[in-house]
Parts: structure tokens; C-alpha cells; sequence
């Protein structure tokens, strides 16, 4: 996976409310200097590809970056146990996937942006990916999901499978019809 680069605060206002109650003094939930800096390590980390997927999941650059502001402030809330598991980068994309496809039931359109905020194409094929945004738009939230993990977030069967409820095999089928769909959308607008 190509590295990311955002442009983004060091602690982003919504960290500063999480750490602050309402008076703004400390809040009694705020972490020590220590787990303080671990979290922001791991939001640096996290945070570029994760509003990539989100913005891919929505296709709206606002919506992603509310949804990965969620995600993060749940994973603030949670990050003693977060810290600990093996793979915390899989609780991370199954909150982000379950706020996406809560968000998709509410507002079934999509809005498509110019601007991918964790992706550049310096080699001008910005009609080619405008055709992929589209039909990424154009499919059901769960396979478009499922798709976005494995083609462009390299998960492997087993971590989606984790992260959708679903076994390995399931996924497997469900990346092949999601493949399916997605090229029959491509080729249908590609003779049109």
C-alpha cells in the first residue's frame, strides 16, 4: 500500500473536546502524556487511509471525514482495549464499515466529490477514475464495501470476513459477484 499524505492537524479540534469536558478543563477520562502520544501515533497512522476508504465507501469528502472523526473518537473512548488487541487496524475499518453502511441505509444517493482526500493521480486518467467512482456509487453498500477492502485495501478474505460478519468463503463469493457487477457496469458505459 502507497504511502498517504494529509494535511491534517496535529490534534484536530474533535481531540481536543474528547480530552476536555464540557468547562474545558481536563477531562477526568483524559489519558496520561504516554497513552496520549501512542493514540496520536496511532491516528496518524490510521487516519489518511481510513478517510480514503470512507470517502470511496461515500463518495463525499465531509461524510468521510465525519465518519473517520466518529470512528476515531469510539476508538479514543475504547483505546486501552484497542491498544492491546493484535490487529487494532481491523476494529478500526469494522466501526468505519458499520457507521458507512448505517449512513448508506439513511441516505441511500450518493454524492460524488472532485477531490479524492487520500489519493493523487498524477498521470491525468481523470476520466477513467471518475467512470470507477461512479460505478463504485452505483453499487449496493455492502458489495461496494466488501470490494473497497479487497481490491483497494488489500484485506485478505478472512479480514473482511471479520470485519462484515461473514466466513472467508462468503466473502470469497461475495468479492466475485461484487467483481462481476462492477465489470458489467464498466463495460455497459464503456460502449455507451
Amino acid at each position: 500500500m502507497m504511502s498517504l499524505v494529509w494535511p491534517i492537524p496535529l490534534r484536530p479540534r474533535w481531540w481536543l473536546a474528547a480530552m476536555r469536558g464540557r468547562d474545558g478543563a481536563p477531562s477526568p477520562r483524559t489519558r496520561t502524556d504516554a497513552a496520549t502520544g501512542q493514540f496520536e501515533a496511532f491516528f496518524r497512522r490510521y487516519e489518511p487511509e481510513l478517510t480514503g476508504y470512507l470517502w470511496r465507501m461515500t463518495g463525499d469528502t465531509e461524510t468521510a471525514h465525519d465518519l473517520c472523526q466518529e470512528t476515531f473518537t469510539r476508538a479514543w473512548q475504547r483505546y486501552a482495549h484497542i491498544a492491546g488487541y493484535a490487529q487494532p487496524r481491523q476494529w478500526l475499518y469494522r466501526v468505519a464499515t458499520n457507521l458507512a453502511l448505517n449512513l448508506r441505509r439513511r441516505l441511500p444517493t450518493a454524492t460524488l466529490d472532485d477531490h479524492d482526500p487520500a489519493m493523487s493521480d498524477p498521470t491525468g486518467h481523470v476520466v477513467e477514475r471518475e467512470q470507477v467512482r461512479q460505478i463504485l456509487a452505483e453499487l449496493a453498500p455492502k458489495p461496494r464495501a466488501i470490494l473497497i477492502l479487497r481490491e483497494v485495501q488489500q484485506f485478505s478474505y478472512a479480514e473482511i470476513g471479520a470485519l462484515v460478519g461473514m466466513s472467508p468463503d462468503a466473502v470469497k463469493m461475495a468479492v466475485s459477484r461484487a467483481r462481476a457487477q462492477f465489470r458489467q457496469r464498466y463495460l455497459t458505459q464503456e460502449h455507451d
